[in-house]
């Protein structure tokens, strides 16, 4: 029999025993693969409803009125959206990338169908945009939500979060290594085993759902010619100018939404003057309009119309489309533009260089419509992981592969020379709100500042005389004594002790208040609704490291440097106990 001297030894077995136990690893693996689940079904949801709508519009598309359809769309999607579902608008994902940042990854439970079916509306009446981010936000938002109803920690949630997000990309695209590479290096910043192992098996779980109710189908399988030593010096030069064209469709999204700012404020009128333009365009270019997959489908087939005037035609009217529609501040994602852009891409540029190599050097026109798909999602997003696995699995082409690695992290880094922050997160940093994981900001954003204020304290008033002043400080251990006006019970000031002493001990002031020679009203405070950051950038410019709390204009309590930084090393140390799973 087994003998412990103390009860040391059997709390360390119990510790040893609870870390190890796997009933909560179980729930999250379960919760895992229901959302999975869920996430796949609303991909194909929105896929069947998205490809009967088009079918619809595209039977109509002689009549006279078809051109302010796109209007209608993008105006009744964002009025929807912001009047009737009350959301925030945008484009999805860096939505989904903000609340994981600051709001612990709360997402309302409405996000699970308000982005399907704004989204819908938008791309079926004819908006360029993808269904991709809409179906990342449904599949994030279920994940936040049952976190929150299993009551998990944040830790978990966040990992569900991601597990929505891979399982919608893995089942629309039929891509379950884009799902999870997507989740991890775009939603969640973080490649840690806590996150990976669920991630994965929802990823896994959402393509089989996929491919048991859709088939197992390769959205733009080919079958291409291995390339050559030419094809890839030209791979080179491809990424250089996909770089270029995904800096300038970028900029171009951006400054149809500031054009559009210049005129009016009202968001589904300039959704709608965006529409409108946009249906005009589809007059004379329906290709254009929509999701944009059959393009994709031409030039990887190599069936585009023949030339190159015809080609650079289609790339710029599907960049402007793309330009009105997203910047207009209609509702859809950029995943599949930058596809069908960079598929167009391609093409031009392999009938370009054919001028110059002959074509017989050269691959397939087919296998640059890859690589310049590659290119453009890539640039845009700045995601090269995700780039390369995305157009691998999506083509089938890893005949290719090196040729696509190449283009696909040239064309993010030369990409990020001109744009420092890629799609998604631009307005998040101009905002401040694009916080990722395991940094300060991120850090000190998991801080609740009101949890740290000392709010037992001794509180003189005013008129105190400093004989009375210095026996009270013999009975408390306080370094900061605040000064509050017996009569309002307002906050006056503080008292530091340390800095005070020299005032307080003179003899001459033994019959003076401690209000008329001590008092400091001059010390900055602390509000309700103050991030831990903001509070320390306030103690580092006054020089103080405490100030007073307030809340509703009423004195809380001390707020201190040292209390902010003990709960910053608290919380680095539950990110390092966190990140494996068993």
């Amino acid at each position: 029999m087994l003998h412990f001297k103390n009860s040391v030894a059997p709390a360390q077995l119990r510790n040893f025993l609870h870390r190890r136990t796997p009933s909560k690893n179980a729930v999250l693996i379960l919760a895992a693969i229901v959302i999975g689940i869920g996430s796949a079904l609303a991909a194909i949801a929105l896929n069947t409803a998205l490809e009967f709508l088009t079918t619809l519009r595209h039977t109509h598309s002689n009549h006279w009125w078809i051109f302010i359809l796109p209007a209608v769309g993008c105006a009744g999607g964002v009025f929807i959206s912001r009047n009737i579902l009350k959301e925030s608008g945008g484009h999805g994902v860096g939505e989904v990338i903000a609340k994981v940042g600051l709001k612990q990854g709360i997402l309302r439970p409405i996000s699970i169908i308000s982005a399907l079916l704004t989204s819908l509306i938008t791309i079926a009446s004819g908006g360029s945009a993808g269904p991709e981010s809409p179906v990342v936000v449904s599949g994030a938002s279920m994940g936040s939500n049952l976190s929150r109803l299993l009551k998990m920690s944040g830790q978990s949630r966040m990992t569900l979060i991601g597990c929505g997000a891979a399982g919608s990309i893995s089942a629309i695209f039929n891509a379950p290594v884009t799902g999870m590479i997507f989740a991890v290096e775009i939603i969640l910043g973080e490649w840690t085993p806590y996150h990976l192992i669920p991630i994965a098996i929802s990823s896994v779980v959402a393509t089989q759902t996929s491919r048991t109710l859709e088939g197992n189908v390769i959205p733009f399988s080919e079958t291409f010619p291995q390339m050559s030593i030419a094809d890839l010096g030209a791979s080179v030069l491809l990424a250089v100018l996909a770089a270029l064209v995904s800096v300038f469709f970028v900029r171009a999204i951006r400054q149809v939404g500031s054009s559009c700012s210049n005129y009016t404020n009202v968001p589904w009128i300039k959704a709608a003057a965006g529409g409108l333009s946009v249906g005009l365009i589809g007059i004379f270019f329906p290709l254009a309009l929509g999701e944009g997959y059959p393009s994709i489908k031409m030039a990887i087939h190599g069936s585009l119309p023949t030339g190159l005037g015809i080609v650079a035609l289609m790339l710029l009217t599907r960049i402007l489309t793309t330009s009105l529609t997203l910047g207009s501040g209609a509702l859809g994602g950029i995943f599949a533009p930058c596809l069908v852009i960079g598929s167009l891409f391609g093409t031009f540029f392999y009938r370009a260089i054919s001028y110059l190599i002959p074509p017989q050097w050269l691959s397939h026109e087919g296998s640059y419509a890859v690589l310049g798909m590659a290119g453009i999602v890539s640039g845009v997003m700045q995601a090269p992981l995700t780039s390369v696995f995305l157009v691998l699995e999506i083509t089938n082409g890893y005949q290719a592969v090196m040729h696509i690695m190449i283009v696909t992290f040239l064309a993010s880094m030369l990409t990020h020379a001109f744009e420092p922050s890629s799609f998604y997160f631009k307005d998040l940093v101009e905002k401040g709100q694009l916080l990722r994981p395991k940094t300060d900001a991120k850090i000190l954003s998991d801080i609740d500042p009101e949890s740290l204020v000392h709010q037992q304290l001794t509180r003189v008033c005013p008129q105190m005389p400093v004989r009375d002043f210095i026996q009270m400080l013999t009975n408390t251990t306080q370094t900061h004594i605040p000064i509050i006006d017996s009569e309002t019970n307002k906050f006056i000031g503080i008292v530091d002790v340390a800095s005070a002493r020299s005032s307080i001990l003179d003899p001459e002031s033994q019959q003076n208040n401690i209000g008329e020679i001590a008092i400091d009203k001059n010390a900055p405070i602390t509000e309700e609704g103050m991030g831990a950051a903001e509070i320390l950038e306030i103690m580092n410019r006054s020089g103080k490291n405490t100030l007073p709390y307030m809340k509703d204009d009423n004195f809380v309590g001390f707020i201190t440097k040292e209390d902010i930084l003990s709960a910053y090393r608290g919380e680095m140390k539950s990110y390092g106990a966190s990140d494996n799973l068993f």
